[in-house]
């Protein structure tokens, strides 16, 4: 219960928020109805599919704190185009979750084994493309800069082994 306590006040906040909207203020808004579906998936989703219900509720709760969505019109506080409230929300939110959402930009984001080999193959390859007519001593020359990136120093000593293997 400790893990969920922050959301569920905050989700609790926002439906009170709604609730109120709309008994004081009896016209909807469009951003009030994308407020009212995106808490409504949020909630719904909350305890089965949690990694999905944190990421939707942070980009609704990041696109009500620039008025794209609502949870209120009856009464707000903004400055500027910023709502303060569902800034003041999502800012809690983030800091009690922030754990949990690097995780989930890293598994979101991250790029696997097979396509950072593949990117450093490729950097290579590229690399033996640039060097490929530098003479051997030109390639030590190219090895003993401090500069030089790993992919550049791997595809320079392939070149003189090779050279050294073949002669030339």
């Amino acid at each position: 219960m400790n893990k969920s306590k922050t959301e569920i006040i905050i989700i609790f906040i926002l439906w009170l928020s709604i609730i109120s909207s709309l008994h004081l203020n009896y016209k909807f808004d469009i951003f009030l109805i994308f407020g009212i579906i995106g808490l409504a998936i949020v909630t719904i989703t909350y305890k089965k599919y949690y990694e999905i219900s944190l990421s939707i509720f942070i980009i609704i709760l990041i696109l009500s704190s620039f008025n794209f969505i609502k949870f209120n019109l009856a009464f707000g506080l903004n400055f500027g185009i910023v709502s303060i409230p569902n800034s003041v929300l999502l800012i809690v939110l983030i800091y009690k979750r922030r754990n949990e959402i690097l995780d989930l930009k890293e598994k979101w984001f991250s790029e696997s084994e097979e396509e950072i080999e593949m990117q450093k193959n490729r950097k290579i390859e590229f690399f033996k493309n640039q060097f490929k007519n530098l003479s051997e001593a030109e390639l030590i020359r190219k090895l003993s800069e401090e500069k030089i990136i790993e992919e550049a120093k791997k595809a320079a000593i392939e070149l003189i082994n090779l050279k050294s293997k073949t002669g030339k």
